[in-house]
């Protein structure tokens, strides 16, 4: 029971060492280890914009700035899909039902600044979910 413990609080204090030390706050870092218990680490690591889908109150912004801190390229491919996500979210929240794809390009430059584009762009394309 207490080696249990122990295991569990040495997890937890380094969760909150690493997050701390990629500029996560307390909060954040306490938001994190909750949706993702032990795995927090490890989907930090690999997809740092899975915070923003998974986690109330963590948008694109903050996970953004989350994967910069880690070494996430700006034009990796999940980066770029997650600022077209937040594009096309602020776009609807604007009252817009469709985006042409001049503009949805430049939305995409404007979530994702310094991304470079990955291939033709085309109204009504569908993202992997």
């Amino acid at each position: 029971m207490i080696a249990r413990a122990w295991e569990e609080q040495k997890q937890v204090k380094e969760i909150m060492l690493f997050l701390h030390g990629h500029g996560v706050s307390t909060g954040l870092a306490i938001k994190i280890y909750k949706q993702y218990g032990d795995e927090a680490l490890g989907i930090v690591r690999s997809d740092p914009y899975r915070l923003a889908r998974d986690i109330y109150g963590v948008g694109f912004k903050t996970a953004d700035r989350i994967a910069q801190a880690l070494g996430l390229p700006t034009d990796h491919p999940s980066r770029i899909e997650a600022g077209l996500v937040y594009a096309l979210n602020e776009m609807t929240d604007d009252g817009h039902v469709y985006a042409p794809a001049p503009e949805s390009g430049t939305a995409r430059r404007r979530a994702a600044p310094g991304a470079r584009r990955a291939g033709p762009a085309r109204a009504g394309a569908a993202f992997p979910g």
